[in-house]
């Protein structure tokens, strides 16, 4: 093979290599089109799940609160129903102390016949 052959063969192989890396440029520039579409993506999404774990967060909050002055108010309910049946229960003896005494007024008015 003469120089000038080679010289020939290499500037062919040269030009397919030049083609090639054409190609592969193209698919790098490609492929960052695509990485950088899909990290806007990511942010978008990342932002969308962090507001949405924030409401998630404020939700527990307050429902965690609700419950808490649910079971205090539970709790004072309790306290409340539990004096007005000691109330009830000390107004019944006072209510039956009434008639016992309201009885024996009448029967006391009234003397031992019934009649005045």
């Amino acid at each position: 093979m003469t120089a000038e052959e080679r010289f020939e063969r290499i500037e062919i192989n040269l030009e397919r290599m030049s083609l090639r890396l054409d190609q592969v440029t193209g698919r790098v520039d490609t492929l960052t089109d695509r990485m950088d579409k899909f990290e806007t993506t990511l942010e978008v999404l990342n932002h969308a799940w962090n507001e949405r774990f924030n409401k998630v967060w404020e939700t527990q909050t307050i429902i965690m609160e609700a419950q808490n002055q649910t079971w205090q108010a539970m709790g004072s309910l309790t306290q409340t129903v539990g004096s007005l049946t000691q109330t009830v229960g000390t107004l019944s003896q006072k209510i039956d102390k009434l008639s016992d005494t309201v009885d024996r007024l009448v029967k006391g008015l009234l003397g031992p016949n019934g009649k005045e």
